[in-house]
C-alpha cells in the first residue's frame, strides 16, 4: 500500500505557504490532520482527474497553528488545481465523444470557451480581491513549469482556503426549493455590493493576460459556428429539452449578436463570477441571517453584472416561482442602481439582462449540454426548462 504523503501536505510546505500569504503575521504550525473530501461536486476536477497525470483535487486538512503566539485549530481545504490545458483537452474529448458537427467544430475554439487560464484566475482574484463574499484564504501557491515541453510538466497551482462546514445550502443544486426568499434577497444584495465595488480602477489590478477570452461583439461573432454546433448537439441528443421552437429561438439570438453586442460593448463591465449557481454557493450565518459565500472563481470574467443574476435565478426558481423572476430582477436593479450610478438607466438595464440571458443560453448552457450528452447531470433539465421559461417559450 502506498503511504507516500505529497510534499504539499507536509508541515514545512504549508507553514511557508501561510507565512508568504500573510507576511505580517508570525505563523507556526504545530499539527496537521488530514481528512477525506468528496471531489465529485467539482465538475471540472471530477472530469479532469480521470485523464490527468497530476495529483489534483481537494485535500482536507485540520491544522493547529499559532498566530503571533495565539493558538487555534482550523479546518482547511487545499485545492490542487488542474492546469487549464488539461481542462481544455478534457472538454475537447467530450466534444469528440458527442460526435458529428460539434466534434468537428470544437477543436478550433477549445481555448476560447472561457476555460483557458482557469488555473490562474482564481488565484489572482483571491490574492487581489479579498472580500466577505469569498471564502477565507490562507495561502496561494504557484509553480510554473520549467520544462521546455510544458505539456509534460504543467506546474502546480494551489489555494489553501477555509473548509466550509457550519454553512447552509452547500452543494444544494438539487434542492432549489430550499432557496427561500431570504436567501435570494441576500444573494441580490451581496451580488449588487460586489458589482458596485468592481469599478474600473479595481479591475485594473488584475493581470489582463489571464483574461484573453472576455466576451465582446467580436468574440461572440467569432464563436458563432460553435454556438450553432452546441445547439445542434443539444437538439440531436436531447430533443425533449431542445425542441425545434427553442432551437430556432437560440439561432435567432445568434443572428442578432451584432445588434445586441453593440449595446453590450458600451455597457459598464464588472468582474462577474460567471458560474453563479448552487454548485458554487453556500450561506454562512451572520447576525442570525444568511450571508452569501461564493467560491470556485476560476471561470470569472468581465461582463455585465446582470449575467450572474440570470444564472442564479435559472438554477433556483422552480416552476411554481417563475412569476417572481421579474420581481427579483427589479429588486436587483433598485439595489445596484442605488449603489452605482453607472447602472441607473432602468430601460437599458432591462435590455442588457435579456442580452445577458441570451449569452448564457448560447455559451454556458450549450457547454453544459455537451457534458450532459456524455455524463448525466440530473440538475440540468430543470435549469434548461427554467431558462426557456425566462423568455416564455
Amino acid at each position: 500500500m502506498n503511504t507516500h504523503t505529497p510534499f504539499f501536505l507536509e508541515k514545512e510546505f504549508l507553514e511557508k505557504l501561510m507565512r508568504d500569504f500573510a507576511p505580517e503575521q508570525e505563523i507556526e504550525i504545530q499539527h496537521i490532520k488530514t481528512f477525506k473530501i468528496d471531489n465529485s461536486a467539482s465538475i471540472l476536477v471530477a472530469l479532469t482527474a480521470q485523464e490527468s497525470t497530476s495529483e489534483i483535487g481537494h485535500f482536507g486538512l485540520e491544522i493547529t497553528f499559532t498566530v503571533s503566539g495565539v493558538s487555534k485549530t482550523q479546518k482547511m481545504v487545499l485545492k490542487v488545481k488542474p492546469h487549464s490545458h488539461e481542462i481544455t483537452m478534457m472538454l475537447n474529448n467530450l466534444a469528440q465523444a458527442c460526435g458529428g458537427e460539434l466534434a468537428d467544430k470544437y477543436p478550433t475554439y477549445q481555448e476560447k470557451t472561457g476555460f483557458h487560464h482557469t488555473h490562474q484566475r482564481e488565484q489572482e482574484i483571491y490574492k487581489k480581491m479579498p472580500s466577505t463574499l469569498t471564502p477565507t484564504i490562507f495561502g496561494v501557491y504557484t509553480e510554473e513549469s520549467k520544462e521546455e515541453n510544458k505539456q509534460q510538466n504543467k506546474g502546480l497551482f494551489m489555494i489553501l482556503m477555509e473548509y466550509l462546514e457550519e454553512v447552509s445550502l452547500l452543494n444544494a443544486v438539487m434542492q432549489p426549493k430550499d432557496f427561500t426568499d431570504e436567501h435570494i434577497k441576500n444573494t441580490l444584495n451581496s451580488l449588487a455590493n460586489w458589482h458596485s465595488f468592481m469599478k474600473p480602477e479595481k479591475i485594473e489590478k488584475l493581470n489582463a493576460k489571464f483574461w484573453t477570452d472576455t466576451p465582446s461583439k467580436a468574440y461572440m461573432q467569432d464563436l458563432a459556428p460553435l454556438w450553432v454546433a452546441l445547439i445542434n448537439n443539444a437538439h440531436l441528443h436531447h430533443p425533449d429539452l431542445y425542441t425545434p421552437k427553442r432551437v430556432a429561438f437560440l439561432k435567432k439570438a445568434i443572428q442578432n449578436i451584432p445588434k445586441h453586442w453593440e449595446i453590450m460593448d458600451k455597457y459598464p463591465k464588472t468582474l462577474i463570477h460567471n458560474d453563479c449557481n448552487p454548485r458554487n454557493i453556500c450561506f454562512k450565518t451572520l447576525n442570525n441571517k444568511p450571508q452569501l459565500c461564493l467560491y470556485d472563481w476560476e471561470l470569472a470574467t468581465f461582463h455585465a453584472p446582470q449575467y450572474d443574476l440570470v444564472e442564479f435565478l435559472c438554477f433556483t426558481l422552480d416552476k411554481e416561482r417563475h412569476y417572481l423572476r421579474s420581481h427579483y430582477v427589479h429588486e436587483f436593479y433598485e439595489i445596484l442602481s442605488s449603489l452605482d450610478k453607472r447602472f441607473s438607466d432602468k430601460t437599458l438595464f432591462l435590455e442588457v439582462i435579456e442580452i445577458s440571458a441570451l449569452h448564457f443560453g448560447l455559451q454556458r448552457l450549450g457547454m453544459y449540454m455537451m457534458a450532459h450528452t456524455v455524463s448525466n447531470y440530473p440538475f440540468l433539465p430543470f435549469v434548461v426548462e427554467n431558462y426557456f421559461a425566462w423568455f416564455d417559450l
